[in-house]
């Protein structure tokens, strides 16, 4: 009957993930026939992209939550700290997001951001406490309201949000497992169930139940604990934890959680940590199961009439709108006048900055959303002093990036410290030429230069290839955007990936991206990107 079904266009089949690359902590909420979901950015910004469907399967993201440092200064923040899980709902006819920010103190601050569309323009933040990571809204069906948070937390919260009622009570800890976290609250026929994420966010992570008929509890566990994990160590989707259930207009229950996709089993998941859906199923004694019968599943069936999954990372941008498309996002926040949009396209101004700083960048970057896939950026440079550069980036954190650039000028040749007295004392020749450097623990490693036959303002057209199986870039260059001539560099991926950071417990997942750099001291450039485009390799 199913296959039956198919064939008639009655049902869709879906492959997980619904959000590949990059989109770790899910949160969902639906109003009406629209859904909007909310992931952790850590240090990028704009922070908090907010995505919206209508089918729980293509998302498309329509804005962000934090647009401004007057709501959240990301200045200074380390690696894979900043923005962590948020969660969002709706409420009395506004969008409510709070989110965890981490700022390397033993507790998170939770702020609360309001907004009368889930796209923004979102207040400034209204701080509620400094407790444990992962905040949620619960709003009771008797009106009141509460702020739920990791460790199985639960605090009352006024009903505009102002602030928080009484005192904090741990209502469930959890199984037992590490780092109970990510907490929502779901009530169905007079139960309370509190779901928590346990094991850490890597190989072991699982979901786990509990309920009550009072908020406060007692809760009792779930007798077929966990609800959802992976068992096997050879299944595709690892890591499987942090969920949240949401109901379809039809009655059906879903959840969205947060998994892995490992290169080998027990090895490292290029994308980072990913969005899935499963199915949700309700049994006879009022507990429920996920996926199939508690581990995530790789496909499933949706009965929707015409539903077709959109290809992942298939994209293709001209920079012609007023504003930067909210796939987008900068390295921290973007320095002061270092772009603008126009009919022409993206201009990013050669204003200086250290790329493995923790201060403001012009590094524009988006995610990874397949194993393998060919980007090209089209650039005009127009630069005014020597050692000044523009191109794309391949970008997981301060400590591992690869850059392919037009430079001004001949630059380091050697694997060096960057330093700008050294970087400005070596330009021995003149003109324009393609660089591949790498960074890797603030040293960097050029790969090649070449000279190149074009002039200042002229376009070039650089591309990046990731083959899936191979893992390996190899980079290319055009200079009439039809023929491309190969740089012969043939480089590993591997370096980006997050299990690879050496200092520090990596959150992120390599990004690709553009920008432009310039020289302290010296008179400034600019760059004119006019094309993007990213397509899928299989």
């Amino acid at each position: 009957m199913i296959d039956e079904a198919i064939d008639a266009g009655k049902v869709g089949i879906v492959t997980n993930p619904v959000l590949p690359g990059d989109h770790p902590d899910p949160s969902i909420v639906r109003v009406g026939t629209d859904y909007y979901m909310v992931t952790s950015t850590f240090q990028f910004f704009p922070g908090v992209q907010v995505l919206h469907s209508v089918d729980l399967v293509n998302w498309k993201a329509i804005g962000h939550v934090i647009t401004r440092k007057s709501q959240l200064d990301l200045t200074g923040m380390p690696d894979s700290f900043g923005v962590f899980a948020p969660d969002i709902s709706y409420y009395d006819g506004k969008f409510w997001v709070v989110v965890p920010y981490y700022h390397g103190q033993p507790r998170c601050t939770t702020l609360l951001f309001t907004a009368d569309r889930p796209e923004g323009p979102y207040s400034e933040a209204i701080m509620l406490n400094h407790h444990f990571i992962d905040p949620s809204i619960f709003n009771d069906d008797d009106g009141k309201r509460y702020l739920v948070f990791g460790g199985g937390w639960v605090h009352e919260m006024e009903r505009d949000g102002s602030g928080l009622v009484g005192e904090a009570k741990q209502v469930w800890p959890g199984t037992g497992g590490a780092a109970p976290e990510a907490p929502h609250i779901l009530k169905r026929n007079g139960w309370y169930y509190l779901m928590l994420a346990e094991g850490g966010t890597f190989f072991g992570h699982m979901e786990t139940l509990s309920r009550s008929r009072s908020i406060w509890g007692p809760y009792e566990p779930c007798p077929h604990n966990p609800v959802l994990t992976q068992r096997d160590p050879e299944k595709f989707i690892q890591r499987a934890g942090h969920g949240k259930l949401v109901q379809d207009e039809e009655g059906n229950w879903w959840m969205f959680h947060l998994g892995g996709r490992p290169l080998t089993p027990g090895g490292y998941c290029p994308l980072g940590r990913e969005t899935f859906l499963q199915p949700v199923q309700w049994t006879d004694d009022e507990w429920f199961t996920v996926g199939d019968a508690g581990e995530p599943c790789a496909s499933l069936v949706l009965t929707q009439h015409g539903l077709v999954q959109a290809p992942a990372c298939d994209l293709h941008d001209h920079f012609t709108g007023t504003e930067l498309s909210p796939d987008w996002e900068w390295v921290r926040h973007p320095v002061e006048e270092g772009y603008s949009l126009s009919p022409k396209g993206l201009r990013i101004v050669c204003k200086p900055f250290i790329p493995y700083s923790l201060q403001s960048t012009l590094l524009l970057t988006r995610r990874w959303h397949s194993f393998g896939f060919e980007a090209t950026a089209t650039v005009a440079f127009y630069p005014e002093s020597r050692g000044e550069e523009a191109g794309m980036t391949m970008y997981r954190d301060t400590d591992a990036f690869l850059f392919f650039n037009v430079r001004n000028g001949l630059g380091q040749t050697a694997a060096q410290p960057f330093d700008v007295k050294r970087l400005y004392e070596n330009q021995e020749h003149e003109g324009l030429y393609l660089e591949v450097g790498q960074y890797v623990n603030v040293l960097k490693t050029t790969l090649g230069t070449w000279r190149l036959p074009i002039q200042h303002g002229e376009r070039i057209w650089l591309k990046i290839r990731l083959e899936p199986k191979t893992q390996l870039f190899t980079l290319f260059y055009s200079i009439d955007g039809r023929v491309f001539e190969e740089t012969g560099i043939a480089l590993s991926a591997e370096f980006l990936y997050p299990e690879r950071s050496n200092r520090f417990l990596c959150f992120t997942a390599p990004r690709i991206g553009l920008y432009a750099r310039g020289v302290y001291g010296e008179m400034e450039g600019y760059a004119q990107f006019s094309s993007f485009t990213m397509e899928p390799l299989r």
